[in-house]
């Protein structure tokens, strides 16, 4: 099969495609033949090696983490899936199992979910990771109650699309910075005020909304580009961090929360993924949850999508096109 693999930790020159054996289902996996597999900054990160203090890479090896497409066959003792279903999926390779870019990928049986007829490949290949890091740091970390007001730093993003709608359809009042050109979008989503973090102060914009400040201040960007997050947060308040892996990036400031009265936590999803993914498919499938918008491009551009990601650069969720349906 075609895959791009890396035969060892690096910058964008270590990934190439190349041919290798289609993996083979293992007890409880399901083969997976990928149509689209989406590209997370976990991707780039994964390929630098930020991940190996998670995991054990065995080169080569092929990356990423989101996959959607039709079930190939099954592993000994997989029951509910047959091949022919449509799926979608966060993969193993957190835990060091090939990931999605290729054109056949080998999954926790728990960790696959059935795609509704209704969605495309595209959408639900952009999904898994990004509304999976939002539940988490919404609702696992941050314990968003109905009636809450939630601050999303970084709404205009994968993460930050799946956490407004969540958070409104739990009942929050949802706030969000983003850019200028993504302030209409946000609003349709269900957002109730877009601080265009260019043109305006985040903290005076907040403050004017919700004078007592959020209860719960989602920071989806990271990198020090939320300053004073925790001056955002009325008494009691949470600020919860999703993980960037970037080197530098040690996210909030736990010590000086405590001595303010206010909590910090870092989000993450955990493997495996299923049962939660579920509940995102079915909303997704309702028309409750909207995908990100995305673009689509070659397995074999996969390089210039990561890089994309990584500088910052792309206008969509970016999907790798790794098959036709």
């Amino acid at each position: 099969m075609r895959a791009m693999v890396i035969d060892q930790v690096g910058g964008p020159d270590v990934l190439r495609m190349a041919e290798v054996d289609v993996p083979e289902p293992a007890a409880g996996e399901v083969l997976i033949r990928v149509i689209c597999a989406g590209v997370n900054p976990a991707d780039w990160k994964c390929r630098e090696g930020s991940l190996s203090y998670f995991m054990e890479y065995r080169f080569p090896f092929v990356i990423g983490f989101d996959a959607a497409g039709v079930v190939a066959a099954v592993g000994a003792g997989v029951t509910g899936f047959v091949p022919g279903d449509r799926v979608f999926t966060q993969t193993d390779v957190g835990a060091g199992k090939w990931g999605a870019f290729a054109e056949y990928v080998a999954v926790n049986q728990h960790s696959v979910v059935r795609l509704p007829d209704n969605i495309a490949f595209a959408d639900a290949a952009a999904s898994p990771t990004p509304a999976l890091a939002a539940w988490t740091g919404l609702f696992d970390e941050g314990g968003l109650k109905p009636g809450q007001t939630v601050l999303v730093h970084g709404g205009g993003g994968a993460v930050g699309t799946f956490a407004i709608q969540l958070a409104k359809a739990a009942g929050a009042r949802v706030a969000a910075t983003c850019s200028a050109a993504r302030r209409e979008a946000l609003m349709q989503l269900g957002c109730d005020l877009a601080i265009d973090y260019r043109g305006s102060d985040i903290a005076d914009a907040l403050k004017a909304w919700a004078p007592e400040g959020a209860d719960l201040v989602l920071d989806a960007v990271g990198c020090g580009t939320l300053p004073n997050g925790l001056d955002l947060l009325k008494p009691g308040g949470i600020l919860v961090a999703i993980l960037t892996l970037v080197p530098g990036d040690s996210g909030p400031d736990t010590a000086e929360a405590a001595r303010r009265g206010l909590r910090t936590a870092l989000a993450f999803s955990k493997m495996p993924s299923g049962a939660r993914l579920q509940e995102i498919a079915e909303r997704l499938g309702t028309g409750r949850l909207q995908p990100p918008r995305n673009e689509c491009l070659p397995l074999a551009d996969a390089t210039r999508a990561l890089e994309q990601v990584r500088l910052g650069t792309a206008t969509a969720k970016l999907v790798l096109q790794v098959a036709q349906a």
